[in-house]
């Protein structure tokens, strides 16, 4: 049983403001962390300034989402028009907040992997399309987290008993992935934990398969056929979903890419090699593979096994 007996709704309103909050510092990281200069990539004593004219931005005006509407896009400095970029990744951090609550049971493990998850890749999604970058700084400390999720299992089990009140002989178990705080109205259960051997084999052979590729593809084309910061997004997320899921990614964020990239190169007057943003192909794929492949794999092997 959960331990509160709150409405879905209220809980998802009561998060709502910090998940703009949270966009709000993902722009900062989306507009920062490409810089070249050091001092431009300072995301934690830096003030909020306008990009155009550098000038202060006042509190008032760096309110999520309000501040952009009250200033009626653009810089109260400058004039500035500030990019729809800003208040849109502060929309999707707020509706990220409230809508984990409805297919994610809040407070659990898998709760936090899917919001810190779904956060990262809005971050990379959008360094990605506007710079062609994956920021080291924010991916390699996500091969880690994926890593220290799977730790607790090992010396809890899938079960933690808790404390329930006042009451010390009143005892609760929780179940780390199945069970929390409050109870998601479409939670179902999106395939089994990770543990720390599959994690780690996921970081690896998200780095490693993609690498060989590029590889094999260099010595045929001469040019490089993914980025290494593609690499680095596919280690952590194996680490994150393990190996299964990681390849589905690849798999359909390599489909999703291709129903861009190709008719592009056909359009393409001069033709030769063009550069597209692959990481936002792979953070599209993750939401359908991790609440749906497992589904779609089933299915699959079962069509297979009567197929044989």
């Amino acid at each position: 049983m959960p331990w509160l007996d709150v409405p879905t709704l209220l809980l998802a309103l009561l998060l709502l403001p910090f998940g703009l909050v949270v966009g709000s510092f993902c722009n900062v990281l989306i507009h920062r962390l490409p810089q070249e200069e050091e001092a431009e990539r300072n995301v934690t004593t830096k003030a909020s300034h306008c990009p155009s004219c550098k000038a202060p931005i006042k509190p008032w005006h760096n309110i999520p989402l309000f501040g952009w509407l009250w200033l009626r896009g653009k810089c109260a400095a400058c004039g500035w028009r500030i990019p729809f970029r800003y208040p849109l990744v502060e929309l999707l951090g707020g509706l990220i907040a409230a809508g984990s609550v409805w297919v994610l049971p809040f407070g659990t493990l898998v709760w936090l992997k899917g919001v810190v998850c779904a956060f990262a890749l809005l971050v990379l999604f959008f360094t990605d399309f506007t710079e062609f970058i994956l920021p080291d700084a924010v991916q390699f400390p996500l091969m880690a987290l994926g890593v220290l999720f799977t730790l607790p299992s090992l010396f809890l089990g899938e079960r933690l008993v808790t404390i329930f009140g006042a009451d010390p002989q009143a005892f609760l178990k929780v179940d780390l992935w199945f069970n929390g705080l409050q109870a998601a109205p479409l939670w179902t259960t999106y395939g089994e934990p990770v543990t720390l051997l599959q994690s780690l084999v996921g970081l690896a052979i998200g780095y490693g398969a993609p690498a060989l590729f590029n590889l094999l593809y260099k010595a045929v084309r001469k040019t490089d056929g993914m980025g290494m910061g593609d690499f680095k997004m596919l280690a952590w997320l194996g680490a994150f979903f393990g190996v299964g899921p990681m390849l589905g990614i690849l798999f359909l964020g390599a489909f999703l890419g291709a129903i861009v990239g190709l008719p592009l190169m056909l359009i393409r007057r001069e033709g030769g090699q063009m550069m597209l943003p692959f990481g936002c192909a792979l953070a599209l794929a993750v939401l359908p593979i991790w609440f749906y492949g497992p589904m779609a794999w089933s299915w699959y092997m079962g069509r297979m096994a009567v197929g044989g």
